[in-house]
This record gives structure tokens, sequence and C-alpha cells, in this order.
């Protein structure tokens, strides 16, 4: 027995269909980055103002997906920016700083 079940498909199964992987925009990974500098930063100095940072991060990162840009983009720029910020704050509440 291998482990899979009668309605499971392995790894191995769908290499060979040729299905290729949907292609992820070029500015996912820069604007994750940047999105985690932004929230660590705001989050770091400036604590619950910083929610404001990442509320006008989030807002722009919509109003490019509704004005046609990479929605990839901006999920890496809402990602980065909130786990950026939730990092802080979550680090400073268990330290006790908060």
């Amino acid at each position: 027995m291998s482990g899979q079940g009668p309605g499971r498909q392995g790894a191995g199964a769908s290499r060979g269909s040729g299905q290729q992987p949907a292609p992820v925009s070029p500015l996912m990974i820069p604007l994750l980055v940047l999105g985690l500098a932004i929230g660590f930063l705001s989050g770091y100095f400036l604590l619950w103002w910083g929610a404001l940072v990442v509320l006008g991060v989030i807002v722009a990162a919509v109003s490019l997906v509704l004005r046609g840009r990479s929605r990839d983009g901006a999920t890496g720029a809402i990602a980065g920016v909130l786990l950026g910020y939730a990092g802080v704050i979550l680090v400073a509440l268990f330290r006790g700083a908060l």
C-alpha cells in the first residue's frame, strides 16, 4: 500500500499530464520584501499608528488591482505589510513592552 487513497493522486501524477505551473509576477517577491520592511518599521517606530500605514498600503494595493495592475504584486505587498506589522506587535506583546 502506498499510503494514498483511491481518490488522491501523487505529486508525480500531475507532472506528466502536461500542465504548466501558473506564472508568478516578477513584482511578487520584491513587493513582499518591501511590504515586510514597511510593516516592520511602521510597527517598530509607530506602534499603533502603524496600523494606519498598514491600512494605507492595503488601500493602495486594492486600488492598483482595480485599475488592472498586478494582482500578485498587490498580494505580496499586503501579505508582507501584514506579516511585518503583526510580527513586531506580537513580539512586543510577548515581551511585555505593550
